[in-house]
């Protein structure tokens, strides 16, 4: 069941994706897109999620993608079907996915996508917040 998404924009351009059991911050920078997922995202949000990737593809491409997913839980299997078919259809657009995982299960999540993608080594999982930060600051230079 889709719920109510609120979507704002913060001052610094920054948008927010939340409704009450989960929300995504996207940062963007040129050749670059910061989300930060918190909760449980269990399809109630529908596409929003990746519609908001989607919409940064289109003002610039190739993108790097770094996904802060420390504070989620274990999405639903839809969801990661979803982002499955997303980073396979868009693999030509993205440079590179370095996603941050805390937990065992978002980790197995994040790791069964990049398998079943087919995009080779276009996500990277990383459970070091220091070495996701220095992969970032890599690629902002």
């Amino acid at each position: 069941m889709i719920s109510t998404v609120q979507r704002d924009i913060g001052p610094d351009g920054s948008v927010v994706l939340k409704d009450s059991r989960a929300s995504f911050t996207y940062r963007s920078s040129p050749g670059i897109l910061e989300v930060s997922i918190e909760g449980m995202d269990d399809g109630q949000l529908g596409a929003a999620p990746l519609d908001e990737i989607a919409r940064a593809l289109v003002r610039d491409r190739p993108l790097e993608l770094f996904i802060d997913a420390s504070r989620a839980s274990m999405p639903a299997v839809s969801v990661s079907r979803a982002w499955t078919r997303f980073f396979s259809l868009n693999q030509r657009d993205l440079r590179r996915v370095s996603v941050l995982v805390s937990s065992k299960s978002v980790e197995l999540t994040v790791a069964i996508a990049q398998h079943l993608s087919q995009t080779g080594r276009l996500i990277q999982i990383y459970s070091d917040d220091e070495l996701f930060q220095a992969r970032k600051a890599q690629a902002r230079q």
